[in-house]
């Protein structure tokens, strides 16, 4: 299931793993230094060409990006 940039959870779309979303202005830049990785959902047909779901990746399965 896609994650929505709002959530304060991110899941991982195939293992289910979850990890909390850091706070502050760094955004997600400390999971991807932990090995998460995200993409816009390609499912998704967003207003103004800005996602609002996102597909994520823990550590511990391929890279969706």
């Amino acid at each position: 299931m896609p994650t929505h940039y709002k959530d304060p959870v991110i899941a991982c779309d195939r293992r289910g793993a979850t990890v909390d979303r850091p706070p502050g202005r760094e955004g997600t830049r400390p999971l991807h230094e932990l090995g998460w990785r995200g993409r816009g959902n390609p499912h998704e047909r967003p207003l103004r060409f800005a996602p609002h779901t996102f597909v994520w990746s823990c550590p511990g399965c391929p890279p969706v990006i």
